[in-house]
């Protein structure tokens, strides 16, 4: 093969090798921008799991708080207000549960 015919073979390759190359750059710069959204979507959907693990704390004091009046108020006060705080309760951990399925989903 004359060398002329070497040189271009060899550029060819050079060239295919540097295109492959670049697009595959391009390809996982890509795939880390998408891994980047999907991560701040699950730390902002954890966060939102921790702000109602403090609302479900707040429930449970209140809960407590509402059963230690059995021993001072008439029971019949009392039982709205146990109420209330057991349905507070209720309602956050099925918050809670929600924002822990929604980041195993956006993890996937």
């Amino acid at each position: 093969m004359p060398p002329f015919l070497r040189l271009i073979f060899l550029l060819a390759i050079i060239l295919s090798i540097a295109v492959y190359v670049t697009l595959r750059i391009e390809e996982l710069e890509g795939q880390v921008t998408e891994l980047q959204s999907q991560n701040e979507d699950i730390h902002s959907t954890l966060s939102d799991a921790e702000s109602e693990v403090s609302t479900l704390k707040s429930a449970v004091d209140d809960l407590n708080s509402a059963i230690g009046e059995f021993q001072y108020t008439d029971w019949r006060d009392v039982v709205p207000t146990v109420q209330s705080a057991a349905s507070e309760i209720e309602s956050a951990a099925d918050n809670i549960k929600s924002s822990v399925s929604e980041a195993v989903s956006a993890s996937n």
